[in-house]
């Protein structure tokens, strides 16, 4: 999985479902601007909006959308080039539709994934995906899907992710309380783990992951650590603009 995964999927948690978009943490017109460094050097930007509100298929949904560049310099080294795209179903806080474009490197895809939550199937390339997991989220999706929750220290989270090859409901670990400075200010934050698996790509996982949330209302990972196959890479907070 792609740096979308650690920096989104890693937070989801199950959840009953909520009324109304104006019952959720979060609102059209939101933008969450990071920063991505490896070690001193600048890697890229990573950009997250909430678009717009959309009905879909008669599902009132958020049109979620996510752009990852890599920078001039980092290009020479490796270039990045990822648009995302999820409509959030906000009555069961689960994906409609999830849309991605990819260039890692000399890796590149395209894939297009109809979720259909009321049968818990996956269509992808008229081939259907049978069992998948009640209110089932994409990487981009989960990250909003998480801030819906409560997060307590101590406690153990899990949440439901489905795409065209996983199933499963993944845990994360709520360490402790601790404050951070990043370019966006200082937050209050909780620090979590994810328990995943080693992924592809340029942000596979060679050891643990660590994610500050802040500890407010609106549950912004903040900061992000983790390892690549290169090295350590690092996302913050730069800019925070609410819908």
């Amino acid at each position: 999985m792609k740096m979308l995964c650690i920096v989104a999927v890693v937070l989801s948690l199950a959840l009953p479902a909520l009324a109304a978009t104006d019952d959720l943490p979060f609102a059209p017109g939101e933008k969450l601007i990071y920063s991505v460094s490896y070690g001193d050097t600048k890697a890229g930007i990573c950009v997250m909006k909430v678009v717009k509100r959309v009905t879909y298929e008669g599902h009132t949904c958020l049109k979620l959308v996510m752009e990852l560049r890599s920078s001039t310099a980092f290009s020479d080294f490796f270039y990045v080039k990822d648009d995302i795209e999820s409509l959030f179903d906000v009555s069961v806080l689960g994906t409609r539709r999830y849309e991605k474009h990819l260039v890692e490197g000399d890796y590149a895809t395209d894939e297009i994934l109809y979720y259909d939550q009321e049968n818990h199937t996956i269509t992808r390339e008229g081939d259907v995906r049978e069992g998948i997991i009640a209110g089932g989220c994409d990487a981009l999706a989960a990250f909003y899907h998480v801030r819906t929750q409560d997060i307590k220290v101590g406690g153990e989270l899990s949440f439901p992710y489905a795409d065209a090859t996983r199933n499963e409901v993944v845990k994360v670990k709520v360490i402790k309380k601790e404050t951070v400075t990043v370019p966006a200010g200082t937050f209050e934050c909780f620090l979590v783990q994810p328990m995943l698996e080693e992924e592809t790509g340029i942000f596979r996982q060679q050891g643990q992951v660590f994610i500050w949330v802040s500890a407010d209302e609106f549950k912004i990972p903040v900061k992000i650590t983790g390892l690549t196959w290169f090295g350590e890479v690092r996302c913050e907070l730069e800019e925070f603009i609410q819908g």
